[in-house]
């Protein structure tokens, strides 16, 4: 499995404008409307009703930086990822109680059977990897993050 198979520099953000967890989670989906074979444009709010409930569950801040709101859903066609990387950081309810810096949505058919999982298996391994860590909050390249995330 490679992250490149499920993310394209469409999907990837520098800019975080939002505050507040809700807002932050649909302003990430919203890279999501670029791409017609992932989801219809009048399924959008089914995709943030269906993100939001999976995030009230449990927060998906996780420690290090690292946050990955994800859901399966049936406005989803097929499974994509959306990263945006914020270097001055937002309060998601993270693990740690930081600021999360580096947010990685994804998104996955209600049919999917285990793909998701290994996928968010791949960035949980980021907590470990210090070095690319840093280069991804120091990248303004979106084919740079792309090339980074691959290397999990």
């Amino acid at each position: 499995m490679n992250i490149k198979d499920y993310l394209s520099t469409d999907r990837i953000s520098f800019v975080l404008e939002e505050e507040s967890k809700d807002k932050i989670i649909e302003e990430i989906a919203k890279l999501f409307l670029n791409s017609d074979d992932i989801i219809e444009k009048d399924k959008f709010n089914v995709l943030v009703e269906d993100l939001l409930d999976r995030e009230n569950l449990s927060s998906t801040g996780m420690q290090d930086g690292i946050a990955i709101p994800h859901t399966k859903s049936s406005a989803v066609k097929k499974m994509a990822m959306a990263v945006v990387i914020s270097k001055d950081g937002k309060n998601f309810a993270s693990m740690d109680e930081k600021l999360s810096k580096l947010f990685f949505m994804i998104v996955a058919p209600e049919t999917i059977k285990r793909e998701h999982l290994d996928i968010l298996a791949l960035i949980a391994k980021l907590s470990f990897e210090e070095e690319l860590l840093n280069k991804l909050l120091n990248t303004s390249d979106k084919t740079e993050v792309i090339e980074i995330l691959s290397k999990l």
